[in-house]
Parts: structure tokens; C-alpha cells; sequence
């Protein structure tokens, strides 16, 4: 299924208002950084289920085995494709040591800390393990919200 029409603006808007906000559980993750990912470039909102219900890295695995598919990673692999890494494209997600980022071209943007400054960091594609196409799986086609 095809991204939104406007789904550059509304990523560029997400990645501009999470940029400087630093990493907090349940609220602005790596987990929930895919998910805000994919909403803005589908419209989706496979994060629902988890916001607001952890706040630490204990409560996000609780919430992975009770709302997900066990991990972060077998939840992406549930809802999205998994392509080679070669072949992500901007919008797409990415994994690198567990955490996942938004594919920006040859690099992605990931949460975290680079010395003093949090927020976004950015990562090359030689870092990545893991990529997925964002665009809706045929099964997944209805239930799409904008």
C-alpha cells in the first residue's frame, strides 16, 4: 500500500519535535520512535497499544509480551517487510543493536546521546543490522487511519 501524500512533511515534522528530546521510557523510546515513524509516513499507529502503559525497561518488556509479538523486533516483524538493508529507503525503519530508527537516506535517525546532547543521533547505514519497508502489509490494509 502507498504512503500517505504528505507523508515527507509529516516526517520531517515528527524528526524536528523529537530531535532535542532526550530518551524516556513509554514515552519517547526507540520502540515508540518506529511507531511515531510509521504513523507519520502511513497514518498507523502500531504504538497505540503501548503508550502510556511502562516507564521502565522492565515495563516496555512486559508490554512487548503482553501487547506485541514478544520483542520489538518481532513486533516491526509482525505489522511491516523486512528488506535488506541495502535497499531501505527514507521513511523506512532500521535496527542497530536492538534499536530501531528511521532510515533518513545513508544514515537513520535513532534516540538516544551524542556526548552532552540528547535526542536524535544519527547512525550510517554500515551500523544497521535490520530494515523494513514501511508500507502496509495486504492483510493490514483496512485498518488505516489518518
Amino acid at each position: 500500500m502507498a504512503r500517505l501524500i504528505d507523508w515527507e512533511p509529516r516526517l520531517a515534522t515528527y524528526l524536528a519535535e523529537a530531535r532535542d528530546r532526550p530518551f524516556e521510557w513509554g514515552s519517547h523510546d526507540c520502540a515508540l520512535h518506529g511507531a511515531n515513524g510509521v504513523l507519520a509516513v502511513l497514518g498507523v499507529d502500531y504504538g497505540a497499544p503501548f503508550r502510556g502503559k511502562y516507564q521502565s525497561e522492565t515495563g516496555a518488556a512486559r508490554a512487548l509480551r503482553r501487547y506485541g509479538a514478544g520483542t520489538v523486533e518481532a513486533t516491526f516483524d509482525a505489522h511491516l517487510s523486512v528488506v535488506p538493508v541495502a535497499f531501505a529507503q527514507r521513511g523506512d525503519l532500521v535496527m542497530s543493536k536492538g534499536a530501531v530508527g528511521i532510515c533518513l537516506g545513508g544514515d537513520a535517525a535513532f534516540v538516544g546521546e551524542e556526548g552532552a546532547q540528547a535526542g536524535l543521533v544519527r547512525l550510517p547505514r554500515s551500523a544497521w543490522e535490520k530494515a523494513w519497508a514501511v508500507r502496509l502489509k495486504s492483510s493490514q490494509r483496512s485498518h488505516r487511519s489518518a
